[in-house]
């Protein structure tokens, strides 16, 4: 058999590109294997290990395995809890079973933390039994608020690795209303700044059980003065709103933008009788400041006893009750 005159040439190259281009396509599948594991998968990051993990909702099947295999201790719960749904049942019959303490901790992905609830986070994190295993939903929003707040309090990490436990690496986007818990760490840092400190652990545990505040979502409220119902006849009800947060109100006309007060009007039986807003205007109120709004109440239906609820919200993140601040309350009685 002859050969032929001459062999056809590999380029030098071609192996390297070959190997390079397998690289690429490597790590790429790798990145969307873990980015779908992130996204719609378990979600299951260690966050300080043989002491906390982190998850989203697991099944009651995956719940046993991982509190089997990691000797969990305590499940915290970041859903709140809600005891007409299937998931909360479920993981509750799994914890009692196995004698696993659950602690139910209601935070929302997609508003500043609630000052009373991120006080028990604390004292959840102080006082549970380890090894933990957090939750919520997807694992990303909630859940790395809480991981990041454990990094923070009881870790080692450098404080901007342990705020990215909050990250996209996590699955969480800071955009739209999630990025409300990106504000809470904003407003720590600015608080550093504002009295000249470094942060360290001592430091972040006093601001976030002594000063924290939910931005501009802070306000007390008072009758200006007390109107005097009478039956069928509309009324006004002058509140007065006064500025105890860290940050201004912005009122604005329209109802679906800026700060605006709003009431709702119940009466014995439980019943809502009336709603509404007020503040429908254009306004600023520096921390420090108050404004006086005026509330149009319709005439009550019938004689008796009601109590008027009335609250600030910032439209597109939260009435301000939510995050932990008071809401007005005044009962009143209309006579025939």
């Amino acid at each position: 058999m002859e050969l032929p005159s001459t062999l056809p040439m590999t380029p030098r190259r071609s192996l390297p590109r070959a190997v390079a281009l397998g690289c690429l396509i490597g790590l790429g599948l790798t990145a969307f294997a873990e980015a779908g594991r992130v996204l719609v998968g378990h979600n299951f990051h260690t966050v300080e290990p043989g002491r906390v993990y982190r998850t989203a909702q697991p099944s009651p099947q995956r719940l046993e395995r991982l509190i089997r295999t990691l000797g969990i201790r305590t499940v915290v719960n970041l859903r709140g809890r809600c005891l007409d749904a299937d998931w909360y049942r479920d993981e509750c019959r799994v914890a009692a079973r196995l004698g696993v303490c659950q602690e139910d901790l209601c935070f929302s992905a997609g508003r500043l933390p609630s000052v009373p609830e991120t006080r028990r986070l604390v004292e959840v994190l102080d006082r549970c039994e380890y090894p933990i295993l957090m939750h919520c939903q997807r694992g990303a929003d909630r859940t790395g608020f809480a991981a990041a707040v454990s990094a923070l309090l009881h870790g080692d990490r450098p404080y901007a690795e342990a705020r990215g436990l909050l990250g996209l690496r996590y699955g969480h986007l800071a955009l739209g209303r999630p990025a409300n818990l990106d504000r809470f760490f904003g407003l720590y840092e600015e608080w550093l700044r504002a009295g000249g400190q470094t942060h360290s652990l001592a430091t972040f545990r006093a601001w976030l059980l002594n000063d924290y505040c939910p931005g501009e979502c802070r306000a007390e409220l008072s009758l200006a003065e007390t109107p005097k119902p009478t039956l069928l006849e509309p009324f006004a009800c002058r509140v007065r709103c006064r500025n105890v947060s860290v940050r201004p109100w912005r009122f604005k006309p329209g109802s679906n933008a800026g700060t605006h007060l709003t009431f709702v009007v119940v009466d014995a039986d439980g019943g809502q009788v009336a709603w509404g807003k007020g503040g429908l205007f254009d306004a600023e109120v520096a921390p420090g400041e108050s404004l006086d709004v005026t509330l149009a109440l319709p005439g009550m239906p019938a004689a008796g006893r009601y109590l008027l609820v009335v609250d600030l919200c910032e439209e597109q993140h939260c009435s301000y009750f939510q995050v932990g601040s008071e809401p007005l309350e005044w009962e009143f009685e209309v006579r025939d």
